[in-house]
């Protein structure tokens, strides 16, 4: 491998950096689907006003050929909810399935099961009394407090209502006290029915109350694309990975040479055995120019102290020149400097590039 190199190396005045940790030019890129959050509950209205029919035209274009006051808003939501729930990528959720106006547990809050999940929603009640079944949608935000307090992690609560709210406490401060009390943890969601200026105003109060808050008409939910757009915010982001190919030695532009996968631990500085063989070909090539000197510079990433990183990097810009000096190299050939954090070359916002950026580079002057 030294041969091969220093052939390539024959009459040219070079930098020579010394990369320890990955460097990897070119890196490809995946994606991954990441949950945004470990539960989800669906949280029906099934009050009396969930029973009268949906408008019109909204079943119009999805029924045309039947009577569109036989179609009542619930079986409707439950044919929204069932497309929801086959759009789900697969991942580890638990799932639970509630109604307000009665409070009523159909799931309750456990691993998620796509056809256990799909067939509570299919037991929603349909053709239930319209009179004298109010909508208190505050105690049913109360009642499902109780759920929601024996839940780890983040919940997200796909609440399905046409914005009635007609006896009890007002559910915007009742909500407000959710969100106070779970914070991070918890985010309510709105499917709506809404059809009045009161009804569509309770729900935009509502989904206003938090940012992470996705909100759509129960009709567009039944566009495929719109669903899909709907499940995708409700439920999982795209994260984009950088995949580091596999560690070889190759020249680079501007007469620069780049040893892969010769790296140090996280907040560490000692050589590790298996990288001995690269140093030793670092040491070989500073060897065969006996008149330059060499210039050892450490950097970090941005995780710790100022302070720290400094101390840091000049620890493994000395462990490094010790190493050299002990392969026969002239300590007054070497200087060993550090940069700490404040000369990244990759970016420190991502895993990957705070990686890259802890290094070791030889320079000659």
């Amino acid at each position: 491998m030294i041969k091969s190199v220093r052939k390539m190396l024959v009459g040219m005045a070079f930098l020579l950096i010394l990369t320890l940790f990955l460097a990897a030019p070119g890196m490809a890129q995946t994606e991954r689907i990441v949950p945004k959050a470990e539960n989800f509950i669906f949280f029906v209205d099934h009050s009396g006003s969930m029973a009268m029919s949906a408008p019109s035209d909204f079943l119009s274009s999805i029924v045309p050929a039947q009577d569109p006051n036989k179609q009542e808003k619930l079986t409707v939501a439950k044919e929204v909810l069932i497309a929801i729930n086959n759009d789900i990528p697969d991942m580890t959720f638990n799932a639970g399935l509630f109604t307000y106006a009665p409070f009523q547990q159909y799931a309750a809050v456990g691993p998620y099961s796509r056809p256990a999940l799909g067939q509570a929603v299919t037991g929603l009640e349909e053709g239930q009394k319209i009179y004298c079944r109010q909508t208190p949608m505050g105690y049913g935000l109360q009642s499902l407090d109780a759920v929601i307090g024996g839940l780890a992690q983040r919940t997200a609560v796909i609440v399905v209502t046409d914005g009635e709210s007609n006896i009890g406490p007002h559910p915007v401060p009742v909500m407000q006290n959710m969100y106070a009390k779970y914070g991070n943890n918890i985010c309510f969601h709105f499917i709506s029915f809404a059809q009045s200026e009161k009804e569509k105003a309770l729900v935009n109060q509502l989904a206003m109350l938090n940012p992470c808050t996705v909100s759509a008409d129960a009709m567009d939910l039944l566009d495929d694309a719109k669903r899909a757009d709907f499940v995708r915010k409700v439920f999982y982001d795209i994260e984009v990975i950088e995949v580091i190919p596999a560690p070889v030695i190759q020249p680079v532009i501007e007469e620069v040479i780049v040893f892969r996968g010769v790296h140090f631990d996280f907040d560490k500085y000692n050589i590790k055995p298996e990288f001995v063989p690269v140093l030793k070909e670092a040491a070989e090539m500073i060897k065969a120019r006996p008149i330059r000197n060499v210039v050892v510079e450490g950097h970090t990433c941005n995780i710790g102290t100022d302070v720290y990183n400094q101390g840091l990097s000049e620890r493994r810009a000395a462990s490094v020149r010790n190493f050299l000096i002990k392969e026969g190299i002239e300590a007054e050939r070497l200087q060993a400097v550090g940069h700490g954090e404040i000369r990244p070359k990759f970016d420190n916002k991502t895993r990957e590039g705070r990686s890259l950026n802890r290094r070791v580079e030889l320079r000659f002057e």
